[in-house]
């Protein structure tokens, strides 16, 4: 009875080791962090963690793509020999995605089924495992490894399976964000065209009777009146344009194209485009820029409608005669970071106004803004991963602190 105890306790220990030890890969992964905008770099780095965990020589996540074609997302290659070549097995990979269940393939040279892969051959490689990444109700992808010399049995493939299951389940939640916020974007969208119809209505009526004059005018060779009236047509026919654009802008699913940036000048050439508001407003504009902020991976494009949306919710907010706009850069290095700073010193905001802000057609300003500037501004600076912290205080102005990831290029 001892003895049989005794046993029972040493495989209940060693149970319990096994699982610690796969909860802590679990954790290594860092799968928690997963976003719509890292997954190459977690997937990256996730691939790193398990290939060291199983010891293989080479590590692939392969996820399908719109089309349902085979796409490489992630790549690891510990094999000095091979000179950081990277090359998976195509045969082991379309196998697993067209039969999604884990498999073990030995002797891999020699094997019926895949000996004539050109990669076993180049990298001599002994063993293959594959499992696939899928959740209950669909099929993603493939996480494979292979080794020259490691040998792999069930307790490796189980891992791997529950593994593939797991990133099945990460990559899932995060499709399902993305189509509730492409969901909760386009409820916003026709909330916000209901809102913008009254103004609409408006601006036609406005422009319908300007071009009936300047028609009269054509017709009677009155030109001062067809130049009263362009003086209202021009900038009504601007504003629709504005309108039109950023709705479009603000319902259609932007994707970031990140390239290498220099963010001051993405951040002076937003302030040029504005010269003609500041003038018309007389207000004063301080700048300080930090030469230091290093050339950095962003999407530029998109960063200029970002920094041009922000200053000019602080032009048009502050007084015609005595504001004051200041804006700032600034690279924090510690927290590999920059700064973009946008102050004014118009009425500040109250708690109210500050939830409001972002949402489309809120915002009680209207001589330059369309009413989807600033959320079109906390978009781009979602998509980055970068924050957007307000300081104000109802009589004393506000401060809209921009911190975005600083990836240096080299």
């Amino acid at each position: 009875m001892t003895e049989s105890a005794n046993e029972i306790s040493v495989h209940n220990v060693s149970a319990a080791q096994a699982g610690d030890q796969t909860l802590r890969l679990m954790e290594s992964m860092g799968l928690d962090t997963l976003t719509g905008e890292n997954i190459e770099d977690v997937l990256a780095a996730a691939t790193r963690t398990i290939a060291e965990r199983l010891d293989a020589d080479h590590g692939y996540i392969v996820l399908k793509d719109d089309k349902a074609e085979p796409v490489g997302i992630a790549s690891v290659c510990r094999d000095e020999q091979g000179g950081g070549q990277i090359n998976q097995s195509n045969a082991v990979i379309s196998k697993v995605m067209g039969n999604p269940v884990a498999i073990i393939v030995e002797n891999a040279m020699q094997n019926p089924e895949f000996g004539t892969d050109p990669h076993f051959q180049q990298f001599n490689i002994q063993s293959v495992i594959c499992a696939p990444i899928k959740t209950a109700d669909s099929m993603m992808g493939v996480i494979y490894f292979d080794s020259r010399s490691g040998k792999w049995d069930n307790s490796h493939l189980e891992l791997l399976e529950f593994i593939g299951r797991y990133i099945g389940v990460a990559l899932n939640n995060i499709f399902l964000q993305k189509k509730m916020c492409e969901n909760t974007r386009l409820v916003a969208t026709g909330n916000a065209a209901l809102k913008l119809s009254h103004s609409v209505k408006n601006i036609l009526q406005m422009i319908g009777g300007a071009a009936e004059i300047v028609d009269f005018g054509l017709r009677t060779n009155q030109i001062h009146r067809v130049k009263r009236s362009w003086d209202i047509l021009k900038p009504n026919l601007e504003r629709m344009r504005k309108y039109t654009l950023e709705m479009l802008d603000y319902s259609k699913d932007r994707p970031l194209k990140p390239a290498a940036c220099d963010f001051n000048r993405v951040i002076q050439s937003a302030i040029e485009s504005l010269k003609s508001q500041l003038k018309q407003k007389a207000s004063k504009l301080n700048i300080r820029i930090d030469q230091k902020i290093p050339t950095v991976e962003m999407d530029g494009e998109r960063l200029h409608e970002m920094a041009l949306n922000i200053i000019l919710n602080a032009i048009d907010i502050v007084d015609e005669q005595v504001g004051i706009v200041s804006i700032e850069t600034r690279y924090l290095p510690k927290q590999q970071e920059v700064l973009f700073a946008v102050t004014d010193n118009g009425p500040g905001m109250t708690e109210d106004m500050k939830e409001k802000i972002f949402t489309p057609f809120e915002s009680k300003k209207s001589k330059f803004g369309t009413g989807l500037g600033m959320p079109i501004a906390k978009q781009v600076i979602d998509q980055h991963g970068g924050r957007i912290e307000i300081d104000t205080e109802v009589g004393r102005g506000s401060t809209f602190n921009i911190f975005l990831p600083a990836k240096t290029v080299v």
